[in-house]
């Protein structure tokens, strides 16, 4: 090994210009990292469906137990060894899991170079040795504690493994839409639910409208839907009418008012009101993190 070194740098030329050095402007260092796994189907639903849009990058692994994930609605089916970057305020939730039991690793944070994201946006990605490697070494890491030296490390490997997934990405060809990548196979009851969110998003749909359109009883809509996706069908609504908003406002052309005719909200108060309590910043400050490129 050190023969191996000797020699490769003596191969090594003079610099014509010693002030003038190599650099990747686009290295991903992520911020304010959470590590955590998913253990059940049970968890993984109401803990997705409960979770309102936020400004974080979500990078979900899946070691065990195939499914899909609904991701703006489009369907991606995972499988063990496949990873799914999700980005931020996208409407995410899993359904058509194989197994009750599962383990989904996620590492969740943030970035100052949403830019460098984009090679993930509409692909997977297959988890490889180094990627297992490194995920061994960050839940080390997180396990030790929160001393300046496990950060240090966290943040470095994290860094390390999403760089390490980009350049998996981008070596190979972008498969279209609704061919091997991307499942087709949908869930018919969320279908049906977002078709007639979709169609009725100038008025503010209730249970009972849904339940109408869907020629069943409230009550038993309500208890199917909790039965599937053990999440409440009122919750998963004002999860769904805050992703209406925030696609709404990625337009900068289209005030805050017209938003809130176009969704259903008869005052701009009372938009800015559930905006600001569902997404945790007001309509105005979410814009301006749009500009500053958190795009969803």
């Amino acid at each position: 090994m050190r023969y191996s070194l000797i020699q490769d740098a003596l191969r090594l030329d003079s610099p014509d210009d010693y002030f003038t050095g190599r650099s990747a402007e686009d290295i991903c260092i992520p911020r304010n990292l959470i590590v955590f796994s998913r253990k059940t189907t049970k968890d993984l639903q109401r803990k997705s469906f409960d979770g309102y849009p936020h400004h974080r990058y979500v990078l979900v692994f899946n070691l065990m137990t195939e499914g899909t994930v609904n991701v703006d609605g489009i369907h991606w089916r995972l499988k063990p060894e496949n990873a799914l970057m999700v980005f931020p305020y996208q409407f995410h939730h899993f359904i058509d899991l194989a197994d009750r039991n599962l383990v989904w690793l996620f590492i969740t944070f943030e970035l100052e170079l949403p830019t460098t994201m984009q090679t993930f946006r509409h692909r997977m990605v297959s988890m490889d040795q180094r990627c297992h490697q490194l995920l061994a070494r960050i839940l080390l890491h997180y396990e030790n504690g929160t001393d300046d030296k496990a950060k240090r490390r966290l943040t470095l490997d994290c860094s390390l493994l999403i760089n390490h997934l980009r350049e998996q990405v981008s070596t190979t060809t972008p498969s279209p839409l609704g061919v091997e990548n991307v499942e087709i196979q949908s869930n018919a009851l969320i279908r049906s639910i977002q078709t007639y969110l979709t169609s009725n998003s100038g008025s503010l749909q209730s249970g009972s409208d849904i339940a109408s359109a869907l020629h069943m009883s409230e009550s038993n809509l309500r208890a199917v839907f909790r039965q599937q996706f053990n999440i409440s069908l009122g919750a998963y609504i004002k999860n769904f009418r805050a992703h209406q908003a925030i696609q709404l406002m990625q337009n900068p052309t289209i005030s805050f008012t017209d938003i809130a005719f176009e969704l259903g909200f008869t005052t701009l108060s009372s938009f800015s009101r559930f905006f600001t309590n569902t997404i945790g910043i007001s309509p105005r400050k979410y814009r301006q993190s749009v500009k500053q490129g958190f795009r969803a």
